[in-house]
């Protein structure tokens, strides 16, 4: 049995746009990047610029293996009501991060010579040592920023990672024509600039954790080899993701040097950094909603996955059609804005042409990572990122310009190749084809209901008969029927009382286990504790009771929401 759940598509998209902005704040940094050097410093300056890229990607594989990885355990244990256990993944994620920043941007800063010779050409190598060097030498705040990224996300405030990023977008373009064009730095001042937009971006995130008294606070831990390793597996897909994109920009700047020289290098930059601008829609939708899956799935609560899933997918099939639809409309015009002699019409409508694949892919990488499926996750990484895209460009590049191709195939084969393996997996698991990868026993046995209530008396004694429907399906005593239906009401007229003024909706679920029934009241509203009232011993007396009759009762604010849970 089962109502939509309105409370969970109104947080997501709360939660969309700032996010989207968030990431579309690190893209603008990469794209303004090239934008201003290559305007300044011609074809070369540009293909500089991307031949570094690599080195800007490994910096942000190494931030987000840690910081997603605890993230993951993090809002897992959120979910189950851990709050001790989310805090220490948390701190493990900021003394690994600074650790090992450190160290890479030590051992990068030595090395950068010879590095720069791998990734530049014969004509540009000096111009990406200097890039590398200094990008290595700030490299410990892009890497310590995906910390209070992904964590200001988990308690809900999406808004302030997204004016953080916006402040980075700024300062970058800022001082980008401070550096290039008024102090005539070169390729460096445009490193520089980077590197101190992401130093502020950074440290105004951790501001926002610090103040916030309710949230994630650093304490000093001493991290075991097991909960290391659960910080790596759990990591590994979005580490896989961008250790991928580097190797996948070095492998195909090869390929079109072979192609067409310096031109098409050029050309390739500018049109991944039209891909990179992308991102914003292909890891903003899914990113929106981790968290959310994240404790969803720690609640053993299948249908809300479910339902979440299916409206990141509706979502991102509409933005990327929008922004496919844009980038061919404006590709006459592209090529000339970056200072590129090329035309980029074809190679433009080549990257529209794979969005909305390449959207669908993103989504279920991230879903799969959000569920505790890494193995499926990096699958779909590596085959879109790496190895389909190369494979499918090397196949075509002695064609010339038809090479562009690649972009759109590499993410159909893709998609067909991960579908093909998912469903055969939990054929072969379970006896059934399905993509979803979930335990959903409990529903399929109508052991779980899941409603929305409006925050209003009738409402709420509405919803009385549905409730008590299910206890007798369930088996429920009468002493547990009346529990749960005294619990609910009661807690429901408290929150729409106290928390929400009789405005909005309450997300309600009731799972029947083996020792009882897991009561669950998820709301917006100020942060509001109903469960307080027992101890205050004020004139709700039905919550003294139920405090007496339930097993176990807890409160959490995770996500801007008030979760309440009576076990009975």
């Amino acid at each position: 049995m089962y109502s939509d759940q309105k409370l969970l598509g109104r947080i997501y998209f709360q939660a969309l746009l700032p996010n989207m902005m968030a990431i579309l704040g690190g893209t603008i940094n990469v794209l303004f990047d090239g934008i201003l050097v290559g305007r300044k410093m011609g074809e070369l300056g540009i293909a500089s610029v991307n031949q570094s890229l690599a080195v800007y990607l490994l910096l942000c594989m190494v931030g987000s293996l840690i910081s997603s990885g605890a993230f993951a355990e993090s809002a897992a244990a959120v979910g189950a009501n851990q709050t001790e256990k989310g805090e220490r993944y948390y701190s493990l994620a900021v003394e690994i991060s600074v650790l090992v920043g450190i160290l890479i941007g030590a051992v990068g800063y030595l090395f950068s010579g010879p590095m720069a010779r791998v990734l530049g050409s014969s004509d540009s190598w000096r111009m990406v040592e200097t890039y590398i060097r200094i990008t290595f030498a700030g490299g410990i705040f892009k890497i310590l920023l995906y910390v209070p990224f992904f964590y200001l996300r988990l308690e809900g405030k999406t808004s302030q990672s997204a004016l953080a990023m916006m402040v980075m977008t700024v300062s970058n373009i800022v001082l980008d024509y401070l550096f290039l064009f008024v102090l005539e730095l070169g390729i460096g001042g445009a490193a520089w600039a980077s590197v101190l937009a992401t130093a502020a971006a950074c440290g105004l995130s951790f501001f926002f954790l610090l103040r916030s008294k309710d949230g994630f606070h650093f304490h000093p831990v001493f991290p075991g080899f097991q909960e290391i390793g659960k910080v790596i597996k759990n990591g590994s897909p979005m580490a896989a993701n961008n250790l991928c994109s580097s190797l996948r920009i070095m492998l195909l700047n090869g390929i079109m040097n072979l192609v067409g020289g310096s031109s098409m290098v050029a050309a390739f930059a500018v049109t991944n950094s039209l891909n990179e601008f992308s991102i914003c829609i292909q890891n903003g939708v899914p990113q929106s909603g981790s968290a959310m899956l994240g404790i969803y799935q720690g609640e053993q609560d299948p249908v809300s996955v479910k339902k979440l899933l299916k409206i990141q997918l509706e979502c991102g099939l509409i933005l990327s059609s929008v922004f496919a639809a844009v980038l061919l409309l404006s590709g006459k015009w592209i090529g000339l804005l970056f200072g590129c002699s090329m035309d980029l019409r074809f190679a433009v409508g080549c990257l529209a042409a794979g969005l909305i694949f390449g959207t669908l892919n993103s989504i279920m990488s991230y879903y799969y990572y959000a569920i505790m499926k890494p193995g499926m996750a990096n699958l779909i990484t590596i085959l879109r990122v790496l190895v389909v895209a190369v494979a499918t460009a090397w196949v075509l590049h002695p064609l010339g310009e038809p090479v562009w191709h690649f972009y759109w195939l590499c993410e159909l084969f893709t998609a067909g190749i991960w579908m093909i393996a998912g469903l055969c997996r939990t054929k072969q698991k379970t006896g059934h084809f399905s993509l979803y990868m979930l335990d959903e026993t409990a529903f399929l046995e109508g052991k779980c209901i899941n409603f929305t209530v409006a925050c209003n008396t009738q409402a709420i004694c509405e919803v009385s008969e549905k409730i008590q429907d299910f206890c007798q399906f369930n088996a429920f005593t009468e002493e547990q029927t009346m529990t749960i239906s005294l619990a609910l009401e009661e807690l429901m007229v408290i929150t729409a009382e106290k928390s929400m003024h009789h405005q909005g909706f309450m997300d309600v679920r009731i799972l029947r286990t083996k020792e009882g029934g897991i009561l669950r009241i998820r709301s917006e509203g100020k942060r509001y504790n109903s469960l307080e009232y027992a101890e205050a011993g004020m004139e709700y007396l039905g919550v003294n009771m139920i405090m007496k009759m339930a097993k176990r009762t807890e409160y959490q604010n995770t996500l801007g929401l008030n979760t309440l849970i009576v076990v009975i």
